[in-house]
């Protein structure tokens, strides 16, 4: 467990609804939750700066020195939500994408609880809010790793194609037996052939997607805020950590690089090493049999949740995660419901087959391959489809699609229709 949480968000409005309703007990344990705000920064921060901004807001709201309490031994995480989640569309239904729900408890909550059985004592550990990560990594064995190094990236082992080149951070690593990876190179271009160029160059390496989540000492902590000091005042700048780690690590990658961030980077080497003796940065290889899964999109969302009706190790684990079970057979009041997960649901009549309800009433349901949750429907047929938040007293014939209520203050109900996979096309097109 996390001795703190702290949560970036986008204003003061998303911070203060957290602090109100703050995540289930189950989830939270006895962590100290710091909801802060990324609003009074000048722009857009990265997760480079809006990481110590964070720190900084997060101090303040304890009315303690966060960077302090880690060198004690303290253990904290640090979730970012902030963002406009244009890409998913229930993004609309509360603001912000890590607030959404995915079957008895919301993004954010997933992404808290996933990680409370992997505190690092005098470390920080930085991630995202939108995708579920299920380790099977011993917790012993990430710690230690962490504690000798003052940075600690993740990889996933991966072949290197065009497409994942495109999409993702790439490490080029060598691992020894005990000692996670030593980082020979580290790629943020998105660009193959670049990539490719660099792992030929290196015999011997293997190829890892970077999981953009990181942990880092107390000591780093207390030297970049240091470093970065006029940025934090005038709350003005950008950058992201990737570009930082790659300054570290990729001979190539200096010259193409900002001065002024190339110049921080090499001063903080410099003085790392002076303060505490330990690595500067390595990469923990997290197992093949890591769930990962991304809430990002309308179509990462609907493929996801109806993971949980899989029937191999990947679906059981995520129902015991979320605290979901299959009902196989059966008949709940005059709906027969097959190979579906059905929770705290009243559809009078109907056929519910493969599909993912909680929350829902109904007089009439015929549902195939679908995902509805927390909505109060008269008849409603629906296949390969997301119905969320939705309030109908009419008949619904929905397919391959995300039917969304947003209750907005004063316009009241507005009702938002969405093909899967229309959010890969440019979002002024819709959003």
């Amino acid at each position: 467990m996390f001795d703190y949480v702290v949560v970036v968000v986008s204003d003061d409005s998303e911070a203060a609804k957290l602090t109100l309703s703050e995540p289930k007990k189950d989830v939270l344990l006895d962590s100290i939750f710091v909801p802060v705000p990324e609003s009074g920064w000048n722009g857009a921060a990265g997760n480079g700066l809006g990481t110590l901004f964070a720190i900084e807001n997060a101090s303040k709201a304890i009315e303690k020195d966060l960077v302090e309490e880690v060198k004690r031994g303290k253990s904290v995480l640090i979730v970012h939500t902030a963002g406009e989640g244009t890409r998913n569309i229930l993004t609309r239904t509360c603001k912000n994408k890590a607030f959404v729900e995915v079957l008895n408890l919301t993004i954010l909550e997933g992404v808290i609880k996933q990680f409370q059985d992997f505190a690092l004592p005098s470390r920080i550990m930085v991630t995202w809010g939108d995708q579920f990560l299920l380790f099977v990594d011993s917790a012993e064995e990430i710690r230690k790793y962490a504690q000798n190094t003052h940075v600690m990236l993740f990889g996933l082992r991966a072949e290197l194609t065009e497409e994942v080149a495109s999409k993702y951070g790439i490490q080029i690593v060598k691992c020894g037996e005990g000692e996670g990876c030593e980082l020979l190179d580290f790629d943020d271009t998105r660009n193959y052939e670049a990539v490719k160029r660099k792992l030929q160059k290196l015999a011997g390496g293997e190829v890892m997607v970077n999981m953009g989540m990181f942990t880092m000492s107390g000591v780093l902590a207390e030297r970049m805020l240091d470093a970065f000091g006029d940025e934090l005042e005038t709350r003005k700048g950008k950058f992201n950590s990737d570009e930082l780690w790659q300054l570290w690590v990729s001979p190539e990658h200096g010259a193409e690089a900002d001065y002024w961030l190339r110049e921080r980077a090499d001063r903080l080497k410099n003085e790392i090493f002076r303060a505490e003796p330990l690595a500067l940065i390595k990469s923990f290889p997290l197992s093949d049999k890591t769930v990962w899964l991304d809430f990002g999109t309308n179509e990462s969302y609907y493929e996801n949740v109806m993971r949980i009706l899989a029937e191999d190790d990947v679906g059981r684990r995520l129902r015991e995660f979320v605290g979901v079970k299959i009902k196989i057979s059966s008949v709940k009041n005059g709906c027969e419901v097959l190979d579906s997960v059905y929770e705290n649901v009243e559809f009078e009549k109907g056929l519910v087959k493969s599909s993912v309800v909680s929350n829902a009433t109904a007089k009439h349901a015929q549902l195939e391959q679908a995902c509805v949750i927390n909505s109060k429907l008269n008849r409603i047929r629906g296949k390969n489809c997301v119905v969320y938040n939705v309030v109908d007293h009419a008949e619904l014939e929905l397919e391959d699609c995300f039917l969304v209520d947003v209750f907005h203050p004063n316009k009241g109900r507005i009702r938002l229709k969405m093909q899967i996979g229309m959010e890969k096309e440019d979002k002024e097109k819709w959003w």
